[in-house]
């Protein structure tokens, strides 16, 4: 059973990132104009609460902002355009999630060195001599070693 648990954990984990890029990579459905507002106004932050997306925060500025989306909408622009227009006039700030995709990989790349670190102390683990069953003599190199760092010790 011992020596399956990496295959096995190493093929539970390419099913799981299967099942992330299945996720990532299926189309999403047509949003119409107000779902397309709704979701813009939960991107972007409420100039005066700024602990609140616009489509949460019930503040007049949040009201205009909201109207503005919808205005710019109606006229035509994408939604990117709508999200490009308050990042000109309120700055990267006022978006909720980083614009940086590279952000949101940081989690991930540490899980994956966490996983790495993990593998490498199994393994280790491993190719290590078995210790002594108790009662055993000790190995005369060991022996060796105590007495150096005893005399090290002692001086």
């Amino acid at each position: 059973m011992r020596g399956l648990a990496l295959p096995l954990a190493l093929a539970a984990l390419l099913a799981l990132a299967g099942l992330v890029a299945v996720d990532a990579l299926r189309p999403s459905p047509a949003l119409t104009r107000a779902e397309q507002a709704r979701q813009i106004a939960s991107e972007l932050r409420c100039p005066d609460c700024q602990a609140l997306s616009v489509a949460e925060s019930r503040t007049a500025s949040a009201a205009a902002i909201r109207a503005e989306i919808d205005e710019l909408l109606a006229a035509g622009d994408s939604p990117d355009a709508v999200r490009s227009h308050f990042v000109e006039r309120y700055g990267s700030w006022i978006l909720l999630a980083p614009s940086t995709p590279l952000v949101w990989w940081l989690p991930v790349l540490g899980l994956l060195a966490g996983a790495a670190a993990l593998t490498a102390w199994l393994w280790r683990g491993r190719s290590l001599p078995p210790m002594p069953a108790p009662g055993a003599p000790p190995n005369e190199r060991l022996r060796a070693r105590v007495r150096e760092e005893e005399a090290e010790l002692d001086a």
